[in-house]
């Protein structure tokens, strides 16, 4: 037998399984960080991909908008990747008060000007002057419409600058494939109702169901990712500047340049990083959040869950381990599954009153009644077996449960970081 440590909490549970069941622990690449987080930026500013120099394409005497995210992409360390950019401008004769700095709220809650300077850090949010996107704003600028009937209207200051810079961070995402890039536009300084059409792509077009082609790690054929895009060039973009964080909270790389061709090279480089090739498919797999705060709440540990299902056979195991101290988290992430009978009225729902908590509440339900879930945390036991899962109170007795519908021979996986841990099956 052997000994597996994983983080519950702030504190660890331990897994004991047989050695010659165990076919991998999955973990991410480490990714050092960086001497200066500063000239990580600047590197990719210097050497941008698919475009010329910010400070070439720049003229002086124009205006630029710069685009962050809000405190849910905190992480993206904007504070870190501003100031060089505002470097590049100001070197191409912009002045910083021909510069506007928007956060791209997306549908979020509005944030306030304390949460603004955290974002950008005091010293850009004293120099630039900061606003904040309002999907429901009256004077956001129309576009038109996508090839899919998107309707593309954005911020007022997004639209009527003279250069667009879009900033973020890259990692896995189930809709778009990959975080960053274009998303700072669609969903980002969006309508609500453009935010609502390009979401609902992720339900199949032509019945009942997901889109197959609308998951994460997928750029090509990813309808609702190939509508961002879209959007985001009906805008105009100039140049992206994207960070990738290490599990230190540190800028580690960094990519620059054109919309698409620094994207899709930022998203090589989380694929090298956080992609974990495996041969096949396991009987059963144990996943840990990484503790506190990952498993904080329920509705933050969607994205292990996530990456759990793709080490795992149909109709296979898996245990997730999640105190969710906090509780689910997310009100729709779980109504989606307890207050509706059937997923056919959960399906109507989403496609009249699209909401993401929703469809991340809906997905997970799906991946329980197509495999057997057990959770190990503090929630209720109703709750979780209201969202389709088998509550249980130890480990041991998550085991104990998973031995039962398990074939003797069982192949397993251990993933103790599941956020940061992304299973690539290799034909």
């Amino acid at each position: 037998m052997q000994e597996f440590a994983l983080a519950f909490g702030k504190s660890s549970l331990t897994l004991t399984l047989e050695q010659e069941r165990v076919l991998a622990v999955l973990r991410p690449k480490p990714l050092a960080s960086p001497e200066c987080e500063t000239t990580v930026v600047r590197n990719a500013l210097l050497n941008p991909i698919g475009s010329r120099r910010l400070r070439e394409i720049a003229q002086a005497g124009e205006t630029a908008c710069i685009v962050v995210g809000d405190m849910t992409r905190l992480w993206a360390r904007y504070h870190v990747l501003v100031p060089p950019i505002l470097e590049e401008l100001n070197a191409a004769g912009i002045p910083d008060e021909n510069i506007t700095i928007v956060s791209a709220t997306g549908a979020h809650r509005a944030q306030s000007r304390d949460e603004h300077a955290k974002l950008v850090g005091d010293e850009v949010y004293r120099r630039v002057r900061m606003v904040e996107h309002d999907c429901h704003a009256t004077d956001l600028v129309n576009f038109g419409s996508t090839s899919s009937g998107t309707p593309v209207r954005v911020n007022r200051q997004v639209a009527t600058a003279d250069r667009v810079i879009l900033t973020s961070g890259i990692v896995h995402h189930f809709l778009a494939g990959y975080g960053g890039g274009k998303k700072a536009i669609m969903p980002g300084t969006a309508s609500f109702e453009g935010i609502m059409a390009n979401h609902r792509l992720s339900l199949n077009p032509q019945g009942p169901g997901l889109n197959p082609e609308v998951r994460a790690g997928k750029l090509a054929g990813n309808p609702l990712s190939a509508d961002m895009i879209e959007a985001a060039r009906m805008v105009g973009v100039d140049m992206i500047v994207n960070s990738i964080v290490s599990d230190e909270h540190q800028v580690a790389l960094a990519v620059a340049g054109e919309l698409v061709a620094a994207h899709e090279a930022g998203a090589l480089l989380v694929d090298e990083y956080f992609g974990v090739p495996i041969s096949e498919q396991a009987d059963l797999v144990v996943a840990s959040c990484s503790g506190y705060p990952k498993d904080i709440n329920f509705y933050q540990t969607y994205k292990t869950a996530h990456n759990m299902v793709r080490a795992m056979k149909k109709g296979g195991v898996g245990i997730l381990l999640s105190e969710s101290c906090e509780g689910i988290g997310n009100d729709k992430f779980f109504t989606i599954c307890a207050g509706f009978t059937d997923n056919d009225s959960r399906e109507r729902e989403l496609r009249q009153n699209y909401e993401i908590a929703g469809f991340m509440g809906y997905t997970q339900l799906l991946w329980a009644q197509e495999n057997k879930l057990v959770v190990v945390s503090s929630l209720p036991e109703k709750q979780v077996c209201e969202m389709g899962m088998t509550p249980a109170r130890t480990l041991e007795e998550a085991m104990f449960l998973a031995r039962k519908w398990l074939p003797e021979d069982f192949s397993a996986y251990i993933m103790p970081a599941g956020a940061a841990t992304f299973p690539i099956l290799k034909n």
